[in-house]
């Protein structure tokens, strides 16, 4: 296997498995240098690596920046000089220069939808507007059915007893830390919650559609049955963003607002405060 189909197989298997990682590509090349352009290298969140970029200290330093790409999600590209003169910045003595670009490979974004009322269907439409892999679990096959929601790859029914609060065991296992899920029954949002929030690893995001009363309540019964603080404490409650939402429609949009915000790790504050336009001076 060469290292070009070791690389792209391991970012495919990685991607495939949910997990978040960086290829960094030697785009350009001035003068003498360890790798010439199309060298890559994959990289991890914890420092795991496949193929190389030059080795020394250049490949540390890109290790380095990838691992920071990865923990914003954005891409760069970086230029490392490999001067001989000895100046502080430089990454060896070859006597040239490398541009390497990083950019994260990531599978689509997985949206559970728990609960497939109201809120359910509008949601399920605008998440497959961007592109999300979409699954939606509910109780009722009247309400849970491919008919209803045409946009999921997934569409399950789960058993709920409401005599005992009784819920069968949810296809969660195979979502991994990258997903992200929405809490919205008609009337099992407790041990919808106690099997999500005892999730290792933890959902990238858990939402709950509710009132702040009613997230006092579930919090308080949550941790009466043994969840911890920790787990607790990934409860997002009432989901969605600020928006002044009131119809499904718009509940659903605050929603996915909040999710693409926790995705993209951003601040979820307006364009015109985090990038002013400055007047020109006069």
């Amino acid at each position: 296997m060469t290292e070009f189909s070791e690389v792209m197989r391991a970012a495919l298997q990685a991607m495939e498995q949910g997990d978040r990682v960086a290829l960094a590509t030697v785009v350009r090349v001035r003068g003498s240098a360890p790798r010439h352009e199309v060298a890559r290298m994959l990289v991890w969140a914890d420092g795991r690596i496949v193929g190389t970029v030059g080795g020394a200290s250049l490949e540390q330093k890109v290790i380095e920046h990838a691992r920071e790409a990865l923990e914003t999600r954005y891409g760069r590209l970086e230029s490392y000089p490999l001067t001989r003169g000895g100046e502080p910045d430089s990454l060896g003595l070859c006597g040239g220069e490398v541009q390497v670009h990083i950019e994260i490979l990531e599978s689509p974004t997985t949206l559970v939808i728990i609960g497939a009322g109201h809120v359910a269907r509008p949601l399920a439409r605008m998440a497959h507007e961007l592109a999300m892999r979409l699954v939606v679990i509910d109780d009722r096959p009247e309400y849970a059915n491919p008919q209803s929601f045409p946009e999921a790859q997934v569409v399950a029914l789960v058993g709920y007893d409401p005599g005992t609060e009784r819920l069968d065991p949810m296809p969660l296992e195979s979502f991994g830390p990258e997903a992200h899920i929405v809490v919205a029954t008609w009337g099992w949002d407790e041990p919808a919650l106690a099997q999500v929030l005892a999730m290792e690893p933890a959902p990238a995001y858990v939402g709950l559609v509710a009132s702040p009363a009613k997230h006092r309540v579930l919090r308080e019964r949550l941790a009466a049955r043994g969840l911890p603080e920790s787990a607790l404490e990934h409860l997002r409650s009432p989901s969605g963003l600020d928006l002044g939402a009131e119809t499904p429609a718009e509940i659903a949009l605050s929603i996915l607002a909040e999710v693409l915000m926790v995705r993209r790790v951003a601040s979820g504050e307006p364009l015109s405060v985090t990038r002013p336009i400055r007047a020109k001076p006069s």
